[in-house]
């Protein structure tokens, strides 16, 4: 193999990326990756943006995937470097976001004896790839060629469906690294070939389709009993909302809708009832039937009221997507396929069933919670800071929702008017990656608010860096309540472990974000309460850039708003 071999054949693995469609690949230089990021270099029609923490660059390629529904490419060096993008793997492989992570690595004569960063890159990413593709070491044959662009047509095709997700494609490289022209009337004629595999690539990925005799089954339940409640958890922002309100108002069941579902903000139909307070009722009705859509939700009340309809015998029927979801192990239907086509699927069959006239009012649903009376109560409490964010974004931002106590937080405010995409990380539900991938969700060309915990800010420092790569205004709101104040509500709080629950549990990060975003060439404010979290936000979203807002509240103010909402203690 020559270097002008190499240099053919990492020109074509970049053509061909971009001949099928994939706009963007992030890229964490190193030495060995030489051959692939000088070809990117060349190629005009991929986006390239370089970070070198190759976690954040994992996370960046995640938001902007899930942003833009676009397939997004990685690139990086051999060795741990290919270890740091496993976290946002993870998260994509959980959620359904198509990635493929094109890690550079040693040829097989220095596997296994020792040689520097070098180990075994094989299958690296375990289950949580769609699959692991070994693209081999370059050959100048034009078999080998071909080999290539399928090989890579093949892992793209994978990663879009038809259960999306990343996969991984590595790539042993030889030196000398560097690119080289042809010098032979053999590599001539190679490169010849090569370039007359280029055009246009449609990918043409399977799609689940959900079964109809299923769908059908499940119609005919719903058509006979009216006592019914649909709740929806996060969902994709490229959701059509359209079908679940059409599911809703031919089932004339009731929707709960957390925030991530995309059906809490923007314009919502009259003919059907939402539930936007149901973590805020002390009392909920237990239906007959609950259609599940969307990842489990996040609500504080969810886990005892699902224990309340498995006793009471509630059939439960889930709309599962491309994944299996019943983490109760009580569901009567599991249907699999788009979320999308099963929903439509599903309220057409019922509308061929019925003509409505069985449907009932909303039992249970009608009385709301006393949120306004509970903020006004506790006015340093996130929640209110979390609103007051809310009430300042433009028509159209977008917002992504740090996991632990903002995913929670958010669905004990009202719903907006505006319209707003919804970017959440619930497939594996953590706290990483959080700054890196609202930095790629600006990829999609909208502002983006988002709103974090202060252990989440501390925990994703490195996006910070990755956030000089924004393509729109990104405002990040740190809820700064002294710490992981989710474990305050949960049973290890009452353990009576004194100095070691804070320090092992609540982990207070003792820092300054504003100061830190300063020093990271980020721009940086302090919010003392919930009017001037409103004035930085809205001046943070009108801008160009990236903007950290502190804002101090009370360690116990989420959990305060809710007792009060509810009338006193849960």
């Amino acid at each position: 193999m020559s270097a002008a071999v190499q240099t053919i054949w990492c020109e074509l693995l970049v053509r061909t990326l971009a001949d099928a469609g994939v706009a963007l690949c992030v890229v964490s230089p190193g030495s060995r990756s030489t051959p692939l990021v000088a070809a990117l270099a060349r190629e005009d029609r991929l986006a390239k943006v370089t970070l070198v923490d190759e976690r954040a660059a994992a996370f960046y390629a995640l938001g902007a995937a899930r942003a833009t529904n676009r397939l997004v490419a990685l690139v990086c060096t051999s060795g741990t470097a290919a270890a740091h993008y496993l976290p946002a793997l993870v998260e994509a492989s959980m959620a359904g976001i198509p990635l493929v992570a094109i890690t550079a690595d040693r040829p097989p004569e220095l596997q296994h004896c020792g040689a520097s960063q070098t180990i075994s890159q094989q299958n690296l990413y375990g289950t949580f790839v769609r699959a692991s593709y070994e693209a081999g070491s370059p050959v100048g044959t034009e078999l080998a060629v071909r080999a290539l662009r399928r090989t890579l047509v093949q892992a793209l095709t994978t990663a879009l469906g038809p259960q999306p997700g990343p996969v991984h494609l590595n790539v042993g490289l030889r030196k000398p690294l560097e690119p080289a022209l042809p010098g032979t009337d053999a590599e001539r004629a190679l490169a010849t070939y090569a370039a007359a595999l280029a055009g246009p690539i449609v990918l043409a990925p399977p799609r689940l389709a959900p079964d109809l005799t299923a769908i059908d089954r499940a119609a005919a339940r719903i058509v006979r009993e009216p006592d019914g409640l649909i709740v929806a958890g996060a969902l994709p922002a490229s959701l059509e909302r359209e079908v679940l309100f059409a599911l809703a108002e031919q089932s004339g069941y009731p929707i709960v809708a957390e925030a991530g579902s995309q059906l809490r903000f923007g314009p919502r139909p009259t003919e059907v009832t939402f539930v936007d307070d149901f973590d805020l009722r002390a009392t909920h009705h237990v239906p007959r039937i609950l259609v599940e859509v969307g990842a489990d939700p996040v609500a504080t009340a969810w886990p005892g009221f699902l224990a309340r309809c498995t006793a009471a015998g509630t059939e439960r029927i889930i709309i599962s997507g491309a994944m299996w979801r019943d983490p109760d192990s009580s569901a009567a239907t599991v249907l699999l396929g788009g979320v999308s086509d099963t929903a439509a699927d599903l309220a057409a069959a019922i509308s061929a069933e019925t003509d409505g006239s069985n449907r009932m009012p909303a039992a249970g649903w009608t009385s709301a919670s006393n949120f306004e009376a509970a903020l006004a109560m506790h006015p340093t409490s996130e929640t209110a800071a979390f609103a007051a964010a809310l009430a300042a974004m433009p028509d159209g931002a977008a917002l992504q929702i740090g996991n632990s106590l903002p995913i929670r937080t958010v669905d004990h405010i009202p719903a907006l008017a505006g319209t707003h995409p919804v970017y959440t990380q619930r497939g594996a539900a953590g706290i990483d990656g959080l700054i890196a991938s609202a930095a790629g969700a600006t990829r999609a060309g909208a502002p983006v608010l988002l709103v974090l915990g202060d252990v989440s800010f501390a925990h994703d420092l490195g996006g910070l860096l990755a956030a000089r790569a924004h393509q729109a205004p990104l405002a990040i709101l740190v809820l700064d309540n002294g710490g992981g104040q989710i474990f305050a509500g949960l049973p290890v709080a009452k353990a009576d472990l004194g100095a070691a629950f804070a320090d092992h549990w609540l982990t207070p990060p003792a820092i300054d974000p504003a100061a830190i975003a300063t020093t990271l060439g980020a721009h940086g404010v302090t919010a003392r309460n919930p009017a001037e979290v409103r004035a930085a936000v809205s001046e943070a979203l009108a801008h160009r850039r990236v903007t950290v807002i502190h804002a101090p509240v009370s360690a116990t103010g989420a959990r305060d708003v809710r007792r009060a909402a509810m009338g006193g203690d849960p």
